[in-house]
């Protein structure tokens, strides 16, 4: 799938799919612990994408996207601590996790661009 609206609200979107699987994963008694790292991870992916957004410079955007890559990164641990260690699996869950390895790929890709950019100017 192929996402064609703009990275911040993209990330929006996920943070709010991460906020509801929170609550299935509550339901379902996975440790606190774990749905808080998940919850602080998969959100913080959109929060540095928004700052992102608003920085000042081409140094300043590549720092806070290559937040949102390892918050990213991050989330995608704690999917599999949730999957192999607890055993656990939903639609919820592998719907969110298709669509940040995929959200991972384009804050990648917008990455390199940036720097290459750079190093082009």
């Amino acid at each position: 799938m192929k996402y064609q609206k703009d990275i911040k609200d993209w990330t929006l979107s996920f943070a709010i799919s991460i906020v509801k699987l929170s609550m299935e994963l509550k339901k379902n008694k996975i440790d606190l612990d774990v749905i808080d790292q998940v919850r602080r991870s998969g959100t913080s992916v959109g929060a540095n994408v928004k700052e992102a957004k608003s920085s000042g410079s081409r140094k300043e955007l590549i720092k806070y996207y290559g937040i949102a890559l390892r918050s990213a990164n991050e989330t995608d641990y704690w999917f599999e601590i949730i999957t192999k260690g607890y055993e656990y699996t939903s639609e919820l869950l592998n719907n969110a996790w298709e669509e940040l390895k995929q959200i991972e790929k384009v804050i990648s890709t917008i990455i390199i661009k940036l720097k290459q950019e750079v190093q082009i100017s």
